[in-house]
């Protein structure tokens, strides 16, 4: 994908990513989340929201994405250098699937009873959900991403305890603008990261 856009760059057609980031290209610039951040965020969520020991498990979609490996990495690194109270005890991957998450949620708090808390970094967090009232625990607090109406419902339902939003609207409008200008007047974007605001959503605030 990295030369695909070189190429087309070479050709004086701009290419501006979105949602997730194409790295060592030569894109004009990158317009979404800022997915290091969110993840710290999530580790900063979990800690307001959780007291003495937590025992994690991180739901995700694939080791092969970007925004869902960074996602981890940003948790990870802040629960690590500033709640060592909260450990990840294992971390599994449904490629997005809502079956697939069901499944294999099932199985990790079959094989870790000691989880009390959930990190979902992708989609197939219906699934997941699902997989968490089957098990009959009640105890374990959620994090997820994007307020749809999957996440609301278990919002509603005292599953996920918070959600964190990318702005979509933001995404899918600025870089048609920023095209828009440079192919009208030639003006390149004046930065290479154009982050989105870190929206955290709660119950109260739906």
């Amino acid at each position: 994908v990295a030369n695909k856009i070189d190429q087309l760059q070479s050709r004086q057609i701009p290419v501006i990513t979105t949602n997730t980031d194409i790295r060592n290209s030569s894109r004009l610039a990158f317009v979404g989340s800022d997915f290091y951040r969110c993840g710290q965020t999530a580790a900063g969520l979990m800690n307001l929201m959780t007291s003495g020991e937590v025992r994690a498990g991180i739901v995700t979609g694939s080791s092969q994405v970007l925004c869902h490996t960074d996602r981890i990495a940003g948790f990870c690194d802040r629960i690590s250098a500033c709640y060592p109270r909260i450990r990840v005890i294992a971390e599994i991957e449904n490629s997005d699937d809502d079956f697939e998450s069901y499944d294999k949620t099932k199985s990790l708090l079959e094989r870790h009873p000691e989880i009390n808390a959930l990190y979902f970094t992708a989609a197939g967090v219906y699934g997941g959900c699902r997989a968490l009232i089957a098990s009959g625990r009640k105890d374990i607090r959620v994090i997820a991403y994007d307020k749809i109406p999957s996440t609301q419902e278990a919002m509603e339902e005292n599953i996920i305890s918070a959600v964190i939003c990318q702005q979509p609207k933001v995404q899918g409008a600025k870089p048609l603008q920023l095209l828009f200008d440079y192919l009208m007047t030639g003006q390149a974007p004046d930065r290479e990261f154009y982050y989105t605001a870190v929206d955290v959503r709660i119950l109260e605030n739906l």
